[in-house]
Protein backbone atom coordinates (compact mmCIF):
# COMPACT_ATOMS: atom_id res chain seq x y z
CA UNK A 1 0.00 0.00 0.00
CA UNK A 2 1.37 3.36 -1.02
CA UNK A 3 2.15 5.68 2.03
CA UNK A 4 -0.33 8.76 2.40
CA UNK A 5 2.63 10.78 3.74
CA UNK A 6 5.44 12.27 1.73
CA UNK A 7 9.06 10.18 2.26
CA UNK A 8 10.67 13.67 2.69
CA UNK A 9 7.66 14.55 6.00
CA UNK A 10 8.26 11.13 7.12
CA UNK A 11 11.83 11.30 6.95
CA UNK A 12 11.61 14.84 8.88
CA UNK A 13 8.83 14.59 11.49
CA UNK A 14 8.67 11.30 12.58
CA UNK A 15 11.77 9.38 11.40
CA UNK A 16 14.34 11.52 12.87
CA UNK A 17 12.65 11.84 16.33
CA UNK A 18 12.56 7.48 16.65
CA UNK A 19 15.80 5.85 18.68
CA UNK A 20 18.38 4.59 16.50
CA UNK A 21 17.32 0.18 17.69
CA UNK A 22 14.28 1.43 16.29
CA UNK A 23 15.81 3.02 12.54
CA UNK A 24 17.82 -0.17 12.22
CA UNK A 25 14.90 -2.11 12.86
CA UNK A 26 12.66 -0.20 10.16
CA UNK A 27 15.62 0.35 7.65
CA UNK A 28 14.10 -2.82 6.57
CA UNK A 29 10.65 -1.78 5.19
CA UNK A 30 11.52 -0.12 2.61
CA UNK A 31 14.51 0.83 0.29
CA UNK A 32 13.90 4.62 0.19
CA UNK A 33 13.85 3.93 4.40
CA UNK A 34 16.80 2.10 4.15
CA UNK A 35 18.90 4.43 2.15
CA UNK A 36 17.58 7.30 4.07
CA UNK A 37 18.59 5.51 8.05
CA UNK A 38 22.08 3.94 6.58
CA UNK A 39 23.70 5.92 3.70
CA UNK A 40 22.27 9.67 4.61
CA UNK A 41 24.72 11.41 5.97
CA UNK A 42 22.74 14.51 6.83
CA UNK A 43 19.85 12.22 8.62
CA UNK A 44 22.17 10.69 10.73
CA UNK A 45 23.33 14.28 11.40
CA UNK A 46 19.79 15.45 12.30
CA UNK A 47 19.24 12.88 14.64
CA UNK A 48 22.17 13.37 16.39
CA UNK A 49 21.10 16.90 16.46
CA UNK A 50 18.02 15.98 18.22
CA UNK A 51 19.28 13.73 20.71
CA UNK A 52 21.30 16.82 21.85
CA UNK A 53 18.69 18.97 21.81
CA UNK A 54 16.44 17.10 24.25
CA UNK A 55 15.91 18.62 27.88
CA UNK A 56 15.29 15.22 29.44
CA UNK A 57 17.69 12.38 28.52
CA UNK A 58 17.00 8.88 29.46
CA UNK A 59 19.90 7.37 31.75
CA UNK A 60 21.64 5.11 29.81
CA UNK A 61 25.33 3.76 30.39
CA UNK A 62 27.69 1.09 27.78
CA UNK A 63 29.87 -0.84 30.38
CA UNK A 64 32.51 -3.28 29.57
CA UNK A 65 33.38 -5.65 32.37
CA UNK A 66 36.94 -6.28 32.96
CA UNK A 67 37.69 -10.70 32.52
CA UNK A 68 40.64 -12.12 33.60
CA UNK A 69 42.26 -14.37 30.84
CA UNK A 70 43.16 -17.88 32.80
CA UNK A 71 47.13 -18.91 32.81
CA UNK A 72 47.46 -21.07 29.77
CA UNK A 73 47.82 -24.56 31.40
CA UNK A 74 45.31 -25.19 34.03
CA UNK A 75 47.74 -26.63 36.88
CA UNK A 76 50.00 -23.52 35.96
CA UNK A 77 51.45 -21.38 39.54
CA UNK A 78 51.63 -18.91 36.85
CA UNK A 79 49.35 -15.56 37.92
CA UNK A 80 47.49 -14.05 34.79
CA UNK A 81 47.77 -10.80 34.59
CA UNK A 82 45.76 -10.41 31.51
CA UNK A 83 42.09 -8.95 30.69
CA UNK A 84 39.79 -9.10 28.13
CA UNK A 85 36.66 -7.69 27.27
CA UNK A 86 33.69 -9.83 26.38
CA UNK A 87 32.00 -7.19 24.63
CA UNK A 88 30.24 -3.33 25.20
CA UNK A 89 27.06 -3.87 26.89
CA UNK A 90 23.97 -0.98 26.89
CA UNK A 91 22.70 -0.57 30.87
CA UNK A 92 19.41 1.27 30.91
CA UNK A 93 17.82 2.52 33.99
CA UNK A 94 14.22 0.52 33.04
CA UNK A 95 16.26 -2.60 33.20
CA UNK A 96 18.79 -2.23 36.29
CA UNK A 97 19.43 -5.74 36.68
CA UNK A 98 20.42 -6.26 32.94
CA UNK A 99 22.64 -5.00 30.51
CA UNK A 100 22.39 -6.00 27.02
CA UNK A 101 25.41 -6.91 24.55
CA UNK A 102 25.60 -4.09 22.05
CA UNK A 103 28.94 -5.08 20.70
CA UNK A 104 30.83 -8.32 20.92
CA UNK A 105 34.63 -7.70 21.52
CA UNK A 106 35.71 -11.55 22.73
CA UNK A 107 38.15 -11.37 19.87
CA UNK A 108 39.87 -8.59 20.40
CA UNK A 109 43.46 -9.27 21.65
CA UNK A 110 43.72 -9.27 26.15
CA UNK A 111 45.86 -6.98 27.90
CA UNK A 112 47.85 -6.49 30.63
CA UNK A 113 45.52 -5.05 33.15
CA UNK A 114 48.45 -2.82 34.63
CA UNK A 115 48.66 -0.82 31.26
CA UNK A 116 45.08 -1.00 30.28
CA UNK A 117 43.73 2.33 28.95
CA UNK A 118 39.88 3.69 29.64
CA UNK A 119 37.75 4.19 26.69
CA UNK A 120 36.01 7.13 25.74
CA UNK A 121 32.75 8.08 23.70
CA UNK A 122 31.74 10.67 21.23
CA UNK A 123 28.03 11.19 19.75
CA UNK A 124 27.67 7.19 19.82
CA UNK A 125 31.21 6.61 19.04
CA UNK A 126 33.80 4.86 21.10
CA UNK A 127 37.22 4.40 21.21
CA UNK A 128 38.44 1.07 22.54
CA UNK A 129 42.61 2.48 23.19
CA UNK A 130 45.09 0.17 23.68
CA UNK A 131 48.91 0.04 24.06
CA UNK A 132 49.90 -0.64 20.29
CA UNK A 133 46.10 -1.00 18.91
CA UNK A 134 43.24 1.56 18.46
CA UNK A 135 39.59 0.67 17.04
CA UNK A 136 36.83 3.50 16.76
CA UNK A 137 32.89 1.58 16.43
CA UNK A 138 29.68 2.47 16.80
CA UNK A 139 28.23 -0.06 19.41
CA UNK A 140 24.60 0.56 17.46
CA UNK A 141 25.53 -0.10 13.81
CA UNK A 142 28.15 -2.46 14.43
CA UNK A 143 30.68 -0.26 12.43
CA UNK A 144 34.01 -0.57 13.61
CA UNK A 145 37.49 0.57 12.27
CA UNK A 146 41.11 -0.10 13.28
CA UNK A 147 43.26 2.78 13.17
CA UNK A 148 46.37 2.43 11.33
CA UNK A 149 49.74 1.29 12.98
CA UNK A 150 52.34 4.08 14.57
CA UNK A 151 55.76 4.26 14.10
CA UNK A 152 55.78 5.89 17.79
CA UNK A 153 54.37 2.45 19.22
CA UNK A 154 57.19 0.82 21.83
CA UNK A 155 56.80 -2.50 22.37
CA UNK A 156 59.88 -2.98 24.38
CA UNK A 157 58.67 -2.68 27.58
CA UNK A 158 58.00 0.35 29.91
CA UNK A 159 59.55 3.44 29.66
CA UNK A 160 59.94 6.25 32.28
CA UNK A 161 58.72 4.37 35.45
CA UNK A 162 55.09 4.40 34.24
CA UNK A 163 53.31 1.38 33.63
CA UNK A 164 51.91 2.15 30.24
CA UNK A 165 54.02 4.49 27.77
CA UNK A 166 50.90 6.51 26.25
CA UNK A 167 47.67 8.42 26.56
CA UNK A 168 44.78 8.73 24.53
CA UNK A 169 41.51 11.30 23.87
CA UNK A 170 38.73 11.52 21.84
CA UNK A 171 36.04 13.68 21.07
CA UNK A 172 34.38 15.63 17.57
CA UNK A 173 36.25 18.88 16.52
CA UNK A 174 33.30 21.61 16.48
CA UNK A 175 34.70 23.64 13.63
CA UNK A 176 34.73 20.84 11.04
CA UNK A 177 32.65 18.43 12.62
CA UNK A 178 35.47 15.69 12.09
CA UNK A 179 36.58 13.29 14.83
CA UNK A 180 39.90 12.82 15.81
CA UNK A 181 41.96 10.81 18.24
CA UNK A 182 45.17 11.94 19.80
CA UNK A 183 47.84 10.25 21.29
CA UNK A 184 50.47 11.35 23.56
CA UNK A 185 53.62 9.03 23.91
CA UNK A 186 57.29 9.13 25.39
CA UNK A 187 59.72 8.43 22.69
CA UNK A 188 62.06 5.51 23.67
CA UNK A 189 65.33 7.24 24.16
CA UNK A 190 65.02 10.14 26.76
CA UNK A 191 66.21 13.59 24.96
CA UNK A 192 65.13 16.80 24.55
CA UNK A 193 62.00 15.86 22.85
CA UNK A 194 60.94 12.69 23.88
CA UNK A 195 57.46 13.65 24.08
CA UNK A 196 54.98 13.82 21.50
CA UNK A 197 51.96 14.02 20.11
CA UNK A 198 49.94 12.64 17.29
CA UNK A 199 45.90 12.90 15.97
CA UNK A 200 44.37 11.01 13.53
CA UNK A 201 41.00 12.18 11.87
CA UNK A 202 38.32 9.76 11.57
CA UNK A 203 37.81 9.38 7.53
CA UNK A 204 40.13 11.79 6.25
CA UNK A 205 43.90 10.77 7.61
CA UNK A 206 45.26 7.63 6.11
CA UNK A 207 48.09 7.66 8.82
CA UNK A 208 48.71 9.24 12.52
CA UNK A 209 50.49 13.24 12.37
CA UNK A 210 52.24 14.76 14.95
CA UNK A 211 51.18 17.86 16.20
CA UNK A 212 53.53 20.88 14.93
CA UNK A 213 53.48 22.42 18.58
CA UNK A 214 55.72 20.93 21.32
CA UNK A 215 54.04 19.39 24.47
CA UNK A 216 54.47 21.80 27.28
CA UNK A 217 54.71 18.96 30.27
CA UNK A 218 54.17 15.21 30.18
CA UNK A 219 50.76 13.51 30.99
CA UNK A 220 49.54 10.80 33.00
CA UNK A 221 50.17 7.47 31.44
CA UNK A 222 46.93 5.21 30.70
CA UNK A 223 44.87 8.67 31.67
CA UNK A 224 41.84 8.93 29.03
CA UNK A 225 41.23 12.75 28.71
CA UNK A 226 38.70 14.64 29.35
CA UNK A 227 36.56 16.42 26.47
CA UNK A 228 35.87 20.09 27.77
CA UNK A 229 34.54 22.98 25.45
CA UNK A 230 36.57 22.02 22.47
CA UNK A 231 39.56 20.58 23.87
CA UNK A 232 40.82 17.16 25.44
CA UNK A 233 42.61 17.59 29.19
CA UNK A 234 45.37 15.47 30.48
CA UNK A 235 46.97 15.73 33.76
CA UNK A 236 50.33 16.58 34.28
CA UNK A 237 52.44 13.93 35.44
CA UNK A 238 54.69 15.74 38.35
CA UNK A 239 56.01 12.09 39.02
CA UNK A 240 57.44 11.63 35.68
CA UNK A 241 61.37 10.93 35.46
CA UNK A 242 61.91 13.84 33.36
CA UNK A 243 61.30 16.13 36.12
CA UNK A 244 63.95 13.75 38.83
CA UNK A 245 66.10 17.38 39.03
CA UNK A 246 63.56 19.48 39.91
CA UNK A 247 63.22 20.41 43.19
CA UNK A 248 59.65 20.18 45.60
CA UNK A 249 59.09 23.69 44.93
CA UNK A 250 59.38 23.78 41.64
CA UNK A 251 56.92 21.24 41.09
CA UNK A 252 54.81 22.44 43.62
CA UNK A 253 54.56 26.10 41.11
CA UNK A 254 53.87 23.48 37.82
CA UNK A 255 50.83 23.62 36.37
CA UNK A 256 47.90 20.91 37.10
CA UNK A 257 46.12 20.14 33.34
CA UNK A 258 47.01 20.65 30.00
CA UNK A 259 44.15 21.28 27.48
CA UNK A 260 44.90 20.41 23.87
CA UNK A 261 42.56 22.01 21.05
CA UNK A 262 41.11 20.05 18.62
CA UNK A 263 40.73 22.94 16.75
CA UNK A 264 43.66 24.38 15.92
CA UNK A 265 45.97 21.68 17.63
CA UNK A 266 47.81 24.15 19.93
CA UNK A 267 48.60 23.89 23.66
CA UNK A 268 47.85 25.84 26.94
CA UNK A 269 48.27 25.02 30.59
CA UNK A 270 45.52 25.00 32.94
CA UNK A 271 45.98 25.71 36.94
CA UNK A 272 44.13 23.56 39.46
CA UNK A 273 42.09 24.36 42.37
CA UNK A 274 43.80 26.48 45.50
CA UNK A 275 44.33 23.20 47.07
CA UNK A 276 45.47 21.45 44.68
CA UNK A 277 49.37 21.71 44.06
CA UNK A 278 51.65 20.04 41.17
CA UNK A 279 53.56 16.71 43.07
CA UNK A 280 50.42 16.04 44.27
CA UNK A 281 49.41 12.21 43.02
CA UNK A 282 45.80 12.72 40.99
CA UNK A 283 44.90 9.12 40.05
CA UNK A 284 40.76 10.47 38.81
CA UNK A 285 40.62 12.32 36.07
CA UNK A 286 38.28 14.98 35.71
CA UNK A 287 34.63 15.11 34.74
CA UNK A 288 32.27 17.53 32.64
CA UNK A 289 28.91 18.08 35.06
CA UNK A 290 26.39 20.33 33.44
CA UNK A 291 28.74 22.47 31.06
CA UNK A 292 31.57 22.84 33.70
CA UNK A 293 34.40 21.09 34.59
CA UNK A 294 34.86 19.00 37.69
CA UNK A 295 37.08 17.91 40.26
CA UNK A 296 36.44 15.84 43.03
CA UNK A 297 38.27 16.24 46.16
CA UNK A 298 37.94 12.74 48.00
CA UNK A 299 37.85 13.10 51.93
CA UNK A 300 37.22 11.06 55.02
CA UNK A 301 33.68 11.28 55.02
CA UNK A 302 32.57 13.38 52.37
CA UNK A 303 33.77 13.95 48.61
CA UNK A 304 33.83 17.82 47.41
CA UNK A 305 33.56 18.97 43.76
CA UNK A 306 35.26 21.67 42.55
CA UNK A 307 33.62 23.53 39.54
CA UNK A 308 35.29 25.81 37.40
CA UNK A 309 33.74 27.25 33.74
CA UNK A 310 36.00 29.18 32.01
CA UNK A 311 39.51 27.38 31.22
CA UNK A 312 39.73 29.42 27.86
CA UNK A 313 40.04 32.57 29.81
CA UNK A 314 43.50 34.30 29.66
CA UNK A 315 43.38 34.67 33.49
CA UNK A 316 43.60 32.41 36.28
CA UNK A 317 40.76 29.84 36.41
CA UNK A 318 38.22 30.47 38.78
CA UNK A 319 37.52 26.93 40.70
CA UNK A 320 34.41 27.05 43.23
CA UNK A 321 33.56 24.21 45.31
CA UNK A 322 29.95 23.71 44.38
CA UNK A 323 28.94 20.15 45.17
CA UNK A 324 29.35 17.59 48.29
CA UNK A 325 29.05 13.72 48.38
CA UNK A 326 27.87 12.80 51.92
CA UNK A 327 28.22 9.37 51.83
CA UNK A 328 30.53 5.94 53.85
CA UNK A 329 31.74 4.30 51.02
CA UNK A 330 35.24 4.84 48.80
CA UNK A 331 35.00 7.16 46.38
CA UNK A 332 36.80 5.96 42.83
CA UNK A 333 35.66 8.03 40.03
CA UNK A 334 33.36 11.10 38.65
CA UNK A 335 31.09 9.64 35.95
CA UNK A 336 29.27 12.77 35.03
CA UNK A 337 25.31 13.99 35.24
CA UNK A 338 22.46 12.89 34.27
CA UNK A 339 19.81 15.13 34.49
CA UNK A 340 21.15 17.23 37.25
CA UNK A 341 21.87 13.90 38.93
CA UNK A 342 26.09 13.57 39.64
CA UNK A 343 26.92 9.36 38.93
CA UNK A 344 29.85 8.41 40.69
CA UNK A 345 32.10 5.05 41.09
CA UNK A 346 33.27 3.58 44.50
CA UNK A 347 36.13 1.31 45.08
CA UNK A 348 34.01 -2.38 45.20
CA UNK A 349 32.74 -1.81 41.97
CA UNK A 350 29.20 -0.01 42.14
CA UNK A 351 27.71 2.68 40.91
CA UNK A 352 26.19 5.18 43.05
CA UNK A 353 24.07 8.65 42.23
CA UNK A 354 23.32 12.06 44.10
CA UNK A 355 19.97 12.84 43.91
CA UNK A 356 18.24 16.07 45.47
CA UNK A 357 16.75 13.37 48.02
CA UNK A 358 20.35 11.79 48.98
CA UNK A 359 22.61 9.28 47.86
CA UNK A 360 21.37 6.13 45.63
CA UNK A 361 22.89 2.79 44.48
CA UNK A 362 22.61 2.14 40.20
CA UNK A 363 24.19 -1.32 40.66
CA UNK A 364 26.48 -3.60 41.73
CA UNK A 365 28.65 -4.80 39.30
CA UNK A 366 29.13 -8.11 40.67
CA UNK A 367 24.71 -8.37 40.65
CA UNK A 368 24.71 -7.34 36.98
CA UNK A 369 23.72 -9.84 34.73
CA UNK A 370 24.55 -9.71 30.44
CA UNK A 371 21.96 -10.57 28.00
CA UNK A 372 22.89 -11.64 24.50
CA UNK A 373 19.96 -10.91 22.11
CA UNK A 374 21.59 -12.65 19.29
CA UNK A 375 22.11 -16.09 21.42
CA UNK A 376 19.15 -15.55 23.57
CA UNK A 377 21.75 -15.83 26.66
CA UNK A 378 21.71 -14.47 29.81
CA UNK A 379 25.65 -14.26 31.98
CA UNK A 380 26.74 -13.89 35.10
CA UNK A 381 30.21 -13.08 35.93
CA UNK A 382 31.37 -13.74 39.55
CA UNK A 383 33.73 -11.16 41.29
CA UNK A 384 36.66 -13.30 41.22
CA UNK A 385 36.33 -13.28 37.34
CA UNK A 386 35.57 -9.04 37.15
CA UNK A 387 38.74 -7.73 37.75
CA UNK A 388 37.68 -4.20 36.52
CA UNK A 389 34.74 -2.44 34.39
CA UNK A 390 34.32 0.40 32.27
CA UNK A 391 31.14 2.63 32.32
CA UNK A 392 30.34 5.54 30.61
CA UNK A 393 27.15 7.83 29.60
CA UNK A 394 25.80 6.58 26.52
CA UNK A 395 23.33 6.85 23.79
CA UNK A 396 22.87 4.83 20.52
CA UNK A 397 23.34 7.07 17.17
CA UNK A 398 23.27 6.25 13.23
CA UNK A 399 26.70 8.56 13.23
CA UNK A 400 28.62 6.78 10.59
CA UNK A 401 32.94 5.89 11.30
Amino acid sequence: MTSLLPHDLIVSEILVRLPAKSLLRLSCVCKAWRTTISDDPSFSQAHLHRLHQQNKKPCSLLITPRITVEAAEPWSWTISHEVSAPGLYLWEESKPDVAALLHDTSSFPAEDKWARHRFAHCDGLVMLPAEDTVRVLNPATRQAVVLPWSPNIVTSGRRWGTEGHKAFGFERDHGTNAYKVARFFYRECLAEDALGMEVFTIRKDDCWRETVTRLPFCFVAMQTATFFKGSLIWTVDHESLMYEDLSPDEIADMPCFVRFSLEDESFNIIIGPPWYRGGQRLEMPLAELNGELAMPRPGYKSVQIWMCDDVESISPPRWERRHVLNFPFSFHQLIGTSNDEIVFRDISDSLWRQTPQGVDIMFHMEALRYYNHDTSTLVEYSGETVQDFDAIFYIPTLVPI
